[in-house]
């Protein structure tokens, strides 16, 4: 199976094109692949291109863009994964875990019993690594549209934004979430929560705001891995 590298360009089959920075240094000075090695490449707006490596210099790789194939390899649902700010390299997890899940989008929240708090240059630089965490996860496990990675906001401002018809919050309730009700094509919003949990206040905020509570069983999953192993359940019902 051939690599697979992300470029943000238009890519027309027939045409010899110099990949961006990125792709050329991974290609050519991480890898260090050869003339006539094929890879795929992707531009993150549909669908991928196979190419051939024609050329290898210190700036950039060029390919030969040999053709092209509509698969995005997406999941039957569009999810919007929300998830509060966790400390350290476990959230660099969780956006990995969440894209090779197939989340189509992820918001990250501010919630009361956050430990990690970004505001201004510092949340700027954070999404733009998150961003490009959630590229790579796309390039290893096949996808060819990265999902958007968007935030820091409140979780009250995004509660109050326009959300899907169904929604679901990572919490344990009286009135479990019924997945015959979903149907493939339909969007979906996933909120988990903090290290330390949602608030009363925020339950019931999220309660009030039309979200389901959705748990696997009586145990309470981390922070990281909540958003992971809710996903695989979608998925699993869904077939």
């Amino acid at each position: 199976m051939s690599r697979r590298f992300f470029d943000d360009q238009d890519f027309q089959v027939g045409q010899q094109v110099e990949l961006g920075q990125a792709a050329s240094h991974h290609i050519g000075k991480v890898l260090r692949m050869a003339e006539g090695d094929a890879i795929v490449v992707f531009n993150g707006r549909g669908g991928e291109w196979q190419a051939s490596i024609v050329a290898v210099s210190k700036k950039a790789v060029t390919v030969d863009v040999l053709f092209f194939r509509e698969d995005n390899r997406t999941p039957p649902l569009s999810v919007t994964v929300a998830l509060p700010m966790i400390k350290g390299d476990r959230m660099d997890y969780a956006i990995q875990k969440a894209t090779e899940m197939g989340a189509t989008r992820i918001v990250v929240l501010d919630t009361e019993r956050c430990e990690v708090r970004l505001k201004g240059e510092r949340a700027d630089k954070k999404l733009t690594q998150w961003q490009a965490i959630a590229i790579s996860a796309c390039e290893q496990c096949g996808l060819n549209i990265p999902p958007s990675v968007s935030g820091v906001e409140s979780l009250k401002t995004w509660l109050a934004s326009e959300l899907p018809h169904h929604k679901l919050i990572a919490h344990p309730g009286e009135k479990p979430f019924d997945p015959a009700v979903l149907h493939k094509g339909e969007a979906l919003a996933l909120l988990t929560g903090p290290e330390g949990g949602f608030s009363d206040e925020e339950l019931k905020a999220a309660q009030q705001s039309g979200f389901t509570p959705f748990a696997l069983g009586e145990r309470v999953l981390r922070a990281e891995t909540a958003p992971v192993a809710l996903l695989a359940a979608l998925w699993a019902w869904l077939g």
